[in-house]
């Protein structure tokens, strides 16, 4: 079976490496961002209005494949890197059943009035094994995503990170335990990893101003096609920016 990013190497190889970027935002995020604007874009009519100002719907169509791709290379390059490969699988997989076991608790009680729903959390839960424990956090990430809005009264758990951090986690178990049949080589690894997400990079910075430009007269729905990483760091920055400046004042006085 062909994974996405097999599918995507011979994009990613062409990519000439002057124009090759290391990624500015964790990688977790970068990949949920995407994910989120992918959903967001398919919603009301925004695939359309973006349509209409001339973005390719092959272009909106390629964001999954990407996320997928940057998903697998990191978990590949994240394998390559770990020194101790057994212990450090070991450390992966018991992550993974910690994740795992955090996650379904959060179904169990945000989606208590969904039976549906639970008999899902039952029915993913039962199996036994390494496999099964990364089909199980692949299953969960997918429920968490069926049922956004049941996790919004819920401060201690943020259903779209988790989510991502299952698919995350799970690609990590997968590459340690194909680690026999694929590279060892750490740089090679890395280069392909920030290859690959040059190329969702590039994809979501294109929508990202394409759609600022088609809801340029209607803030809130532009607001959709920023960065909330980028927008909370920078808010971060003005704080201790704010702070600096008023810790310097009474100095000030005294000089």
């Amino acid at each position: 079976m062909t994974s996405e990013l097999d599918t995507l190497r011979p994009i990613l190889e062409a990519i000439a490496p002057d124009d090759i970027i290391n990624p500015i935002t964790p990688i977790a995020v970068a990949l949920q961002e995407a994910s989120d604007l992918h959903a967001a874009i398919k919603g009301d009519d925004t695939w359309e209005r973006l349509v209409e100002v001339g973005v390719d719907p092959a272009a909106i169509d390629a964001i999954p494949l990407a996320v997928a791709a940057t998903r697998q290379a990191q978990s590949q390059w994240v394998v390559a890197r770990d020194r101790g490969k057994a212990e450090a699988q070991r450390e992966r997989e018991q992550s993974g059943i910690e994740l795992r076991a955090d996650i379904v608790a959060a179904c169990r009680w945000n989606l208590r009035n969904e039976a549906a729903a639970l008999r899902v959390v039952d029915e993913i839960v039962q199996g036994e094994g390494i496999a099964d424990l990364v089909q199980d956090l692949v299953n969960l990430a997918a429920l968490l995503g069926k049922h956004p809005s049941a996790f919004d009264g819920d401060d201690t758990f943020d259903a779209p990170e988790q989510a991502e951090a299952a698919r995350s986690v799970a690609e990590e178990i997968t590459a340690g335990l194909a680690e026999s049949r694929t590279t060892g080589d750490h740089e090679a690894a890395k280069v392909l990893r920030d290859r690959a997400y040059t190329h969702l990079a590039k994809r979501v910075a294109d929508l990202r101003e394409a759609g600022r430009y088609a809801f340029r007269k209607e803030p809130r729905r532009a607001a959709v096609f920023g960065s909330a990483y980028m927008r909370r760091a920078k808010a971060r920055s003005r704080r201790r920016a704010a702070e600096v400046g008023h810790g310097s004042e009474p100095e000030a006085a005294v000089a």
